[in-house]
């Protein structure tokens, strides 16, 4: 047993050093110095990186999401590793991802009313994605602009997560 978790971690690690090599040159390519961005791997119980960035959900070698968010910790927190159901495209996905598992479990649903089902599929949800590692990178660049009353979507934040996707080619939102 202690084999497989030191191999699962050699692998897991692995998978975040490429993940990194391949942040810093989309950060290269938008024009983003990498030393001027926090870039670290974290999961749901540890995350803490308020700020604008992108995230990459990954597992060994599967990279399985990519997103961004003008506050990455409260995403996380509050949308995808709580597992709220429609509170993010990222949390339909992992929904979708899993369905098969969900209704292979459908004779400890059926009987619950749709609040009860939701939790039910929460739990799940929220169960699978707390296991994944999540690569986060954070830089003053990538923060929504200020234009009068109202913020605009960092255009920049935007390309560098349309760039990961091309690259890393996450299974729940492939390019």
């Amino acid at each position: 047993m202690e084999g497989n978790l030191q191999s699962w971690m050699m692998l897991r690690s692995t998978k975040a050093c490429d993940i990194e090599l391949v942040i810093k040159s989309c950060l290269g390519v938008i024009d983003v110095l990498s030393g001027d961005c926090l870039l670290g791997v974290y999961d749901c119980r540890s995350i803490d990186v308020h700020g604008a960035g992108v995230y990459v959900f990954f597992d060994g070698s599967i990279v399985y999401y990519v997103g961004e968010a003008g506050d990455v910790a409260r995403r996380l927190l509050n949308e995808h590793c709580p597992a709220n159901i429609g509170g993010s495209e990222g949390v339909v996905r992992f929904l979708m991802h899993y369905l098969n598992e969900i209704c292979a479990n459908s004779s400890k649903w059926a009987g619950l009313d749709a609040v009860g089902r939701e939790e039910f599929i929460k739990k799940i949800l929220s169960e699978r994605i707390s296991r994944l590692g999540i690569y986060v990178v954070t830089c003053k660049e990538l923060g929504d602009e200020k234009q009068g009353n109202r913020r605009a979507k960092n255009r920049l934040r935007k390309e560098l997560e349309e760039r990961l996707k091309k690259e890393l080619r996450p299974i729940l939102n492939p390019y």
